[in-house]
């Protein structure tokens, strides 16, 4: 596969698309990422987080000096890199950040408190102040669209071919299977 640099645009067009990442956190000693749910609007990231009183992830929230937020597609394949301060949201900028969470942020369907009631709950907004942000897209120059197989398909079966040894001829095979398998039923 190669890696090509994203343009601004492209960057912008793909968060408003996306509404899931990973947020990298860190103690200083230890580091602590999460999936998160995220609204975009200017160049900012915002989320909405749900915490206990004792909650590990807002713990690393106070010690974090610089946070990393990744979010990436498989199909096509694509990755933005965001990092920056997170802070939490000013008041006078909570309209903003509501309507961008609304957007395109997703409410999760999987309650991860749940022995916690509501009132237990606190809910804050935050977001990250972007220092740095990188977008790649990736494509594989071996790929034949035309056929309705994957690149990662492709390259494995192109791999297998160029082995000897068979162990490693054996894994590229069972990867090209497994990765040609939605491709199938066309």
């Amino acid at each position: 596969m190669n890696a090509e640099k994203m343009a601004h645009e492209e960057v912008v067009e793909f968060l408003r698309s996306e509404n899931t990442g990973v947020l990298s956190l860190t103690s200083g000693r230890e580091t602590y990422a999460i999936p998160e749910s995220f609204g975009y609007n200017d160049d900012t990231i915002y989320f909405q987080f749900a915490n206990r009183e004792d909650s590990h992830k807002m713990s690393f929230v106070e010690t974090t000096g610089v946070a990393t937020f990744t979010v990436f597609s498989e199909n096509p394949t694509r990755s933005v890199i965001i990092r920056g301060t997170l802070e939490s949201v000013p008041e006078d900028e909570m309209p903003e950040a509501m309507d961008a969470l609304a957007e395109n942020a997703t409410v999760p369907t999987l309650n991860v408190f749940p022995d916690t009631t509501m009132d237990e709950l606190s809910f804050e907004l935050y977001r990250i102040n972007p220092k740095s942000v990188s977008g790649r897209r990736f494509s594989n120059p071996h790929s034949t669209p035309a056929m309705g197989l994957s690149d990662i398909c492709i390259g494995h079966l192109e791999d297998a071919l160029e082995r000897d040894d068979p162990i490693k001829k054996d894994f590229h095979i069972r990867q090209a299977v497994q990765a040609c398998l939605p491709f199938s039923s066309e």
